[in-house]
Parts: C-alpha cells; sequence; structure tokens
C-alpha cells in the first residue's frame, strides 16, 4: 500500500466528496434506498472511490442519526424497518473496508436505538422484533469477520462495541460476551504509560488512532454498567491511563513525543468529534480537566455513535 500522509489524504478525500455531492436536504422522513452491499475501496488506497461508496451508506446513517437528534423516533423506527426488511448491508464483501463499514453502522443503528425512551420501544415492539434479527445478523457477521479479527488493534475494539451495542438491544448475552472478549483484548494492550503498541507503529497517526482506539472501549465500558462490569477497573484502570495519555496530548500535543518521536499528523476530526469519549467519561468521573476541553467543542458528533453524543451522553460543565 503507498503511503500517504494524513493531510495530502484530507485534501484528495475532501475533492472526491465534492465531486460525488452532499446529501440534499430530506423531505419528512424520506428513506433512502437500501445498501445491499458496503464494499469500498480501503481508506488509505483511493480516496475518490472511497468516498463514492461509501456515501448512500453514510447519507442514510446521516438521516437516521439526524432524526434521533430531533427525537424523531418514528422516522428512526421506519428507517431502521426499511433496511431491516432489506437485509441490507449484508451482501458480499470482497474486499476488507466493507467489514470495518459494516461494523461502524451497526454499532451506530444499535446505539441510535439506545437514545430511544423505553416507553417508545415497548409500543413498538413488534417492529423491533422484526429488526433484532437484521441487527443480529450484523453482528454474527462481524464477529466472524476474519478480515477484523487478525488485525488486533482498534478495529477489533470497535467490533466489540459493535456486538455490545447490538447484545444490550437485542438482549443477546452471547453477543455482549463475544464483544467483551474483544474490548478486554483492548484494555490488555494497554501499557503502563497508557500507549497501545500496535498504535504506536502507526508512525506520524499514533495519536489519532490512540485517540479513535479509545472511543469503544468507553462506550463498550458505560454500556456493560448495567450488567454489573466494571471494565474501567480492568488491567489496573487502563482505560484511564489511555484517557490520560490522550488528554494530556490534547492539552498539549507535544507531550505526545514521550510515546514516539514521530511528528503527529492528525486528521481535522482527530481533536474534534473523535474526542466524544469525552462526554460519557466526564458524565461518570467528572475530571476537571475536561470542560475547558469539551464546551468549545460542543455539540460532539460522531456518525459511529448514534449522532449527537454530546446530547445523548453528556453532563453540565
Amino acid at each position: 500500500m503507498p503511503y500517504v500522509s494524513a493531510r495530502r489524504f484530507i485534501a484528495i478525500l475532501l475533492t472526491a466528496l465534492a465531486t460525488v455531492g452532499v446529501m440534499q436536504p430530506a423531505r419528512a422522513c424520506e428513506i433512502p434506498a437500501p445498501v445491499q452491499t458496503i464494499d469500498p475501496p480501503g481508506f488509505y488506497d483511493d480516496a475518490a472511490g472511497y468516498a463514492r461508496d461509501v456515501k448512500p451508506m453514510r447519507d442514510f446513517i446521516a438521516r437516521l442519526n439526524g432524526a434521533a437528534d430531533k427525537a424523531d423516533w418514528v422516522c428512526a423506527l421506519s428507517l431502521l424497518n426499511s433496511w431491516a426488511k432489506a437485509d441490507a448491508l449484508m451482501g458480499h464483501i470482497s474486499g476488507y473496508q466493507g467489514y470495518y463499514e459494516r461494523s461502524w453502522a451497526g454499532a451506530d443503528f444499535a446505539m441510535v436505538i439506545l437514545r430511544m425512551p423505553p416507553e417508545f420501544r415497548a409500543e413498538h415492539h413488534v417492529t423491533f422484533d422484526a429488526i433484532n434479527p437484521w441487527l443480529e445478523r450484523i453482528a454474527i457477521a462481524t464477529r466472524d469477520a476474519e478480515a477484523i479479527n487478525h488485525l488486533h488493534n482498534n478495529l477489533v475494539y470497535w467490533a466489540g462495541l459493535n456486538l455490545i451495542a447490538i447484545g444490550t438491544v437485542t438482549n443477546s448475552a452471547t453477543l455482549i460476551d463475544s464483544g467483551l472478549l474483544r474490548v478486554r483484548e483492548g484494555i490488555r494492550d494497554i501499557g503502563p504509560d497508557g500507549a497501545l503498541a500496535r498504535e504506536v507503529k502507526r508512525g506520524d497517526r499514533a495519536l489519532h488512532y490512540h485517540t479513535f482506539a479509545l472511543i469503544p472501549l468507553v462506550f463498550a465500558a458505560e454500556l456493560v454498567q448495567q450488567r454489573r462490569i466494571d471494565l474501567y477497573r480492568e488491567n489496573s484502570g487502563a482505560i484511564g491511563r489511555l484517557a490520560n495519555l490522550v488528554i494530556d496530548a490534547v492539552e498539549d500535543p507535544a507531550s505526545f513525543a514521550k510515546i514516539t518521536p514521530i511528528k503527529q499528523d492528525l486528521f481535522p476530526w482527530t481533536f474534534q468529534d473523535e474526542l466524544s469519549w469525552m462526554e460519557p467519561y466526564y458524565a461518570r468521573f467528572r475530571d476537571a480537566r475536561l470542560p475547558a476541553l469539551i464546551g468549545p467543542r460542543r455539540p460532539l458528533k460522531e456518525w459511529r455513535l448514534g449522532g449527537n453524543v454530546t446530547q445523548a451522553w453528556g453532563a453540565p460543565l
């Protein structure tokens, strides 16, 4: 794979997105045609092809998350039900990037459902009973994806969040347990200094991938609290060590030099929406360093986490 710097890649990607266009304002709960297969070229391999091929799925997710942000639960449910009926995203994947995209999408779908009021879910339980098997197929496909499992890096942790989130929605202990195996792999990987050895190997993107890896670990830890599992305590508070490493780097990017001497090249979203983990983390621990970092960035939104994370998870600063 040819090396592409983060800055150069972003320039290419933004040009590609401009070429394919942006989503036009939707009519009331307009439901996009289901994407049967998500199989784009690799994120770093072909920027234009990647942007083109993920756009239909991302447009759907933008619409779904937008409905959740407006608490338009009827629309959100209609969107999910339509794609569930079509068994969307479950077609054959010939490459590898599609497995990552489907994993992220499944996590998002579940996180949207978890935002819904319990009384709404109870009232529409018949529809949810029809959606749940589709979500479980997405989770099982993610669990069994060797394209993810062999990596033993942040993508495995994201697969763990997919499994835990969908397992929480469908009340599947088996899926949650499979997710915990993957999330705990990430927790075990965190060293005494808070670093992840595999992500350090990412060179000038190491800091970005530490931030990106932290997201699923924090949200998974939050979701399993209801099962009386405290992932924050495991490996001697490893998630906290990784959080401290990232917080230090947000406050002073030069501090990451203690992990690697390579100058870091961040994506525009690394220190913006990929700091979404700070919302539930602050709500739980009230870390005094976080209000100054969260406040100017609000609202924090992440397409993989159900939309407006500040709205769904945030606490008063």
